[in-house]
């Protein structure tokens, strides 16, 4: 059966009854290449100008496979296509080999959940355009030796194990957790040196299923295998098809089975951080472009009605202060979402609107009066109430202090978080701690949203009345953050 532009799958099945049974449910989703034996299937795949998304396996015995010359073949010169298995009764041990030989990604016991199947197949005929990670060679380059995390409630049996893997090589470290609570914290204080974690399923709170579903999340090179001595099917099928874990691996333990699978383990490891790598690299390279195209744009569409207002290059120093925050790395999503999307022009359009009502708001002082600290102390404490005025009646004084708590309240902090400081001639202001500012106008983003308009906004309009006041702003950035000074021209303290 086959559909013009569907995912192509090969469909490889013993009995009529399942290829019959297959196309009911898929023959709308995906074109579909049946063959009742391995050899045509093969050649198909072998001949084919793209290959497929996936190859769908639909044995009578689940075990009548473990030598499938289409599925070695699928491993060795095709991985990027998708490997699924479907049978009935599947054992345990089955799982474990099939997933030890690497002939299956994902495994499915009849009835089948279509909904996941079509889920898995569609995301890899999406994503097979993708480089695959290229197998890195077994030694490691110089620095700190990577570590193994084992989580296990018995401690004892983790330390023992412990010893014997340190006594057997010198390729990692051993660490040990006694429940995924320790894990964790044990995580966030290795700064970047856990390569695998192997977790037992049955602990006291978290399981070790929640453990590898939040450590796929937060830490994503960290290769992930789940242990337990109950034999749970179901449990390892659910952690292999919602790609939770590298193998599975039954109690009791072996050191040296342990060992084997912990450098395979170590191997995928530095696969996953060398593609990650790389894809960061390229997607920086390729985002700095647009970075230079959104940088000239917004200068183009600022420039006029900012500098005409509060002077020459106020709209250059507020970008060039973006420039110094570093925010998190490109990403392919950034890029796709700046190129195929509106995004880039809608940034221009929403953030130009919202700073010039901002202008439009203020009034034309004729000439900036000096400041004294009570003065600025009132207007500070009188800017939560800004929202509730109207829009004509802000001073530069009062737009400067409602966009310095957008700033603070952005950050947690609030009036109280700021050092001030005034001498005969000048009024300092610094708030206590950096500011957070996770993106900004020059940084990748998927999407606009209102606080972070208004954000960018705030620090622009610091900029301009800073100006206006006749003083100015300093910005230093930092990691996803930054830190800002503003100098004021000042008055002294009337005397009673």
């Amino acid at each position: 059966m086959a559909i013009n532009g569907a995912a192509e799958v090969i469909l490889r099945y013993d009995d009529e009854h399942d290829r019959e049974y297959f196309e009911a449910l898929f023959g709308n989703d995906f074109t579909i290449q049946s063959f009742t034996s391995d050899q045509p299937a093969r050649d198909h795949l072998c001949l084919s100008t793209k290959p497929p998304a996936a190859i769908v396996l639909i044995p009578d015995r689940p075990d009548g496979h473990l030598q499938s010359p289409l599925l070695a073949e699928a491993r060795d010169h095709h991985p990027g296509v998708l490997k699924i298995l479907m049978g009935d009764a599947i054992s345990l041990n089955l799982l474990v080999t099939l997933l030890d030989d690497q002939l299956i990604d994902r495994c499915f016991e009849q009835p089948v959940n279509a909904d996941m199947v079509r889920s898995h197949v569609l995301t890899a005929a999406l994503t097979r355009g993708e480089a695959s990670p290229s197998p890195v060679p077994e030694q490691a380059g110089a620095g700190a030796r990577p570590a193994i995390l084992i989580v296990d409630d018995e401690p004892t049996a983790t330390r023992y194990l412990a010893r014997q893997l340190e006594r057997m090589q010198n390729q990692f470290r051993v660490l040990c957790a006694s429940s995924a609570e320790e894990a964790l914290e044990t995580l966030r204080n290795a700064n970047g040196d856990v390569a695998v974690v192997m977790t037992d399923q049955r602990m006291p709170g978290m399981h070790g299923k929640e453990l590898l579903d939040e450590l796929r999340q937060s830490y994503p090179a960290i290769v992930r295998i789940l242990t337990s001595a109950w034999g749970e099917v179901d449990v390892a099928l659910d952690a292999v098809n919602e790609g939770r874990i590298f193998r599975y691996q039954k109690k009791p333990w072996n050191a040296g089975e342990l060992l084997a699978l912990f450098r395979k383990a170590l191997a995928r490891h530095r696969a996953l951080v060398s593609a990650r790598n790389s894809s960061l690299s390229q997607a920086e390279q390729q985002f700095a472009e647009l970075r230079q195209q959104r940088h000239a744009r917004l200068l183009e569409h600022l420039s006029e009605p900012v500098d005409r207002l509060a002077g020459a290059q106020v709209t250059a120093d507020f970008l060039d202060s973006l420039a110094t925050i570093r925010t998190l790395p490109a990403l392919p999503s950034h890029l796709r979402a700046s190129r195929e999307t509106p995004l880039e022009h809608e940034l221009v359009r929403d953030f130009g609107d919202l700073v010039r009502r901002q202008l439009d708001a203020l009034e034309r002082s004729p000439e900036a009066a000096p400041l004294n600290r009570s003065m600025f102390d009132l207007a500070m404490a009188n800017a939560s109430e800004a929202s509730t005025r109207s829009a004509a009646d802000q001073t530069p004084l009062s737009a400067l202090c409602q966009s310095l708590t957008i700033l603070l309240t952005a950050s947690g902090l609030n009036h109280s978080h700021l050092n001030i400081e005034q001498d005969d001639t000048s009024l300092g202001v610094t708030p206590a701690s950096a500011l957070h500012m996770y993106s900004h106008l020059l940084a990748p983003i998927t999407r606009l949203s209102r606080p972070l308009l208004e954000q960018q906004t705030a620090l622009l309009l610091l900029h301009v009345t800073a100006r206006l006041l006749g003083g100015g702003i300093d910005v230093a950035g930092g990691d996803q953050s930054l830190r800002l000074s503003l100098r004021l021209p000042a008055a002294p303290e009337p005397e009673f």
